[in-house]
Formats: structure tokens, C-alpha cells, sequence
């Protein structure tokens, strides 16, 4: 499944001393004055320092330093949303389940919980309570990371055996996110799927209009063209896929004859 998941990484190096963590209360020197210790900037770094190490598959100390940050915040929504994803990681579905259950009864309004428990909860196959967490998360007024929960939202759909609905949801997550054309092959093969030619003919000129073809567009374009019995098109972009991308999974759908069905 081609989900994806919020984690808000940090993308600069953050020391394992964790040097945060160590100041001290302050004397009447100025010169040697430190700030008292910050939990909630601790917890920070102890969240961000576990996503690095999760990113390097060292799962022990990405939990080490998730207690931690637990130790130092615990009722911060933020820590239990990261330790669920932690527990997704280490198959721990009780866990996980229990965690982002209380992340969003500590805040209610993070979408970020939302969409991760909703992917969760979709690669279980609870799809209803799935959808509905997306939804939870695109409701919200100042949730700014919308497209990416509607094509969640779509991929869980299609998961569901739901063509109607993904394609609704890959409509709104390309209308929040234009620059997304590759949404389009994802419309453009659903609509293909569903007998809505005219829709997909129109996902596939989008695409082209702003991408180079790539093997999987040359794909949805014979597959149109067999639907609607356009020998001419079909026989063109065959030769095009296999003269372009002659080792593709989808030079391979065509010469096993896999657009028949």
C-alpha cells in the first residue's frame, strides 16, 4: 500500500548528548547563569532523536529515548502520536492502537493523529473506522495537510474494494495538491476500471500535459485504447511502451495480454 505517514522528522543532526537536558538551575552570576530545565524542549528532542533512530532500524534506542520524552511529557499528544508509530514499526498493533487512542484524547484537534491513525487503522482493514479518521482530519479548520490525507484516504478506498470513493478522494487530494499529476494515472486507471472513458481520457492528457510519459502512463493509455476498441491508439502506444520501457512490470502486463481484462 502506498501510504503515507506524518512524522515531521528533523532534518538536522541532533547530538546524542542531548545537551537540552543537562542545565541546572541559575546563580546570581550572570556569566555562569543556565536556563532551567525546559521538559517540553526535552521531550523534542528525545521525539526527534527516536524518529532518526527508528529511520536506522534501531529500534531499541528509538525506544529509550520515546520513555523518555514520555518521562519528561506525559500528556504530551505529540509523544504518544510518535509512540504509536513506534509501535506500528515493531508490529505491536494493541499498542499502537492504544497509543494513538490516547494521543487524540489528549488534543482532539491534531490532524497529523488523525491521518497516522487512519493509515493504521486502513492496514489493519479497518477501513470504515479508517475513513473516518481521515475525515476527522481534514474537518479540522487549520489542518494544512490535507491532499495527503485524501490520497490516504484514496488508497484506502481502493484497499476496500471501493473504486467510486478513491476516485472522489484522489479528485480532492489533486485539488489540494495540483503539482501531484501523478494522482492522475491513479484517476486515469480506477476510471478505466469503472467504464468512465471520457474522465480517464481527460486523467491522461493532464498527466501528459505536464510530465514526460512514463511506462505506467503508456500503460493506462493502451488500456483505454483496448476499452474502447481504438486499434490505432492501442497498436501506438504498445510499440511506445515496449520500445521505451521494454523492462517494465508494464511491458510485462502487455505481453502476458493483462489489459484483456
Amino acid at each position: 500500500m502506498r501510504f503515507i505517514f506524518i512524522v515531521l522528522l528533523s532534518l538536522f543532526f541532533i547530538s546524542a548528548c542531548v545537551s537540552s537536558e543537562t542545565s541546572q538551575t541559575t546563580t546570581n552570576n550572570p556569566s555562569s547563569e543556565k536556563m532551567a530545565f525546559d521538559p517540553k524542549a526535552a521531550a523534542n528532542t528525545r521525539i526527534q532523536l527516536a524518529l532518526l533512530y527508528l529511520e536506522q532500524r534501531q529500534m531499541q534506542q528509538a525506544k529509550e529515548n520515546l520513555d523518555k520524552a514520555l518521562e519528561y511529557q506525559p500528556k504530551s499528544a505529540k509523544v504518544y502520536r510518535i509512540f504509536a508509530y513506534y509501535y506500528q514499526k515493531v508490529n505491536e498493533d494493541e499498542k499502537a492502537d492504544e497509543f494513538y487512542k490516547k494521543a487524540i484524547s489528549l488534543n482532539r484537534k491534531s490532524g497529523d493523529t488523525y491521518h497516522n491513525y487512519g493509515t493504521f487503522l486502513c492496514a489493519k482493514g479497518d477501513y470504515k473506522e479508517a475513513e473516518e479518521a481521515f475525515l476527522s482530519a481534514v474537518a479540522l479548520p487549520n489542518y494544512t495537510r490535507v491532499a495527503s490525507t485524501y490520497e490516504n484516504a484514496a488508497v484506502c478506498a481502493e484497499e476496500a474494494k471501493s473504486n467510486k470513493k478513491a476516485i472522489y478522494y484522489y479528485q480532492y487530494a489533486l485539488s489540494h495538491s495540483p503539482n501531484s499529476n501523478y494522482l492522475n494515472l491513479d484517476l486515469a486507471r480506477l476510471n478505466i476500471d469503472e467504464k468512465n472513458y471520457d474522465a480517464a481520457k481527460l486523467n491522461l492528457f493532464s498527466f501528459q500535459r505536464a510530465s514526460p510519459q512514463t511506462a505506467e502512463s503508456l500503460w493506462q493509455w493502451v488500456r483505454l485504447s483496448y476499452a474502447t476498441g481504438k486499434k490505432a491508439s492501442l497498436n501506438k502506444y504498445s510499440k511506445q511502451l515496449l520500445g521505451e520501457f521494454p523492462e517494465s512490470e508494464q511491458a510485462l502486463n502487455y505481453l502476458n495480454n493483462e489489459h484483456y481484462e
